[in-house]
């Protein structure tokens, strides 16, 4: 009996917390990448960064785990191969033979057309809902571990209950 009280409580306070958490990580994970494409582009302003020529040498969609990503492949004087995850609307946009110009950072290859948009309120979507929701399933474990009836065999404290009234 102990064990499922307990299980009634700690399931529902894991994913309250799995919730909250999960919105605020996707929350930094936006934020950070807004971050990296505006000190991306403010190189690129300031002429820190120079653009190179990437040739497209084919396209095609990685069905893998992830349910198809479309990815273009490069030809650089820098590197032979630049594979790069498209947007779909870049995807359709080219075609083997053009040529785009990109940047070369420390992480890989940037190229600006390929830049799915600003997130805007996605983030904030992300962590609203997660604490939302978490905070509500946190309320209800709080208010079920409140309102639940001792732990323990109710027939046994009867019998104990009955037992101390009989003595007096």
């Amino acid at each position: 009996m102990r064990l499922i009280a307990l299980i009634q409580t700690v399931v529902p306070v894991a994913f309250g917390l799995g919730f909250v958490v999960f919105g605020i990580v996707m929350f930094a994970r936006i934020g950070s990448s807004e971050r990296q494409f505006e000190a991306n582009l403010q190189s690129i302003r300031v002429g820190e960064v120079q653009p190179e020529t990437l040739t497209l040498v084919r396209k095609y969609i990685n069905r893998g785990k992830r349910g198809g990503w479309p990815h273009v492949v490069f030809h650089s004087n820098r590197q032979p191969e630049v594979n790069v995850s498209a947007t779909r609307k870049f995807w359709d946009a080219v075609n083997p033979g053009d040529t785009i110009l990109g940047y070369y950072f420390p992480d890989g290859y940037f190229i600006p057309q390929n830049y799915g948009g600003d997130a805007g309120v996605a983030k904030w979507v992300f962590l609203g809902s997660g604490v939302l929701l978490g905070a509500g399933i946190l309320a209800y474990a709080f208010a079920r571990g409140m309102t639940r009836p001792p732990d323990g065999d109710v027939q046994a404290l009867r019998t104990s209950i009955r037992d101390r009234i009989e003595r007096h």
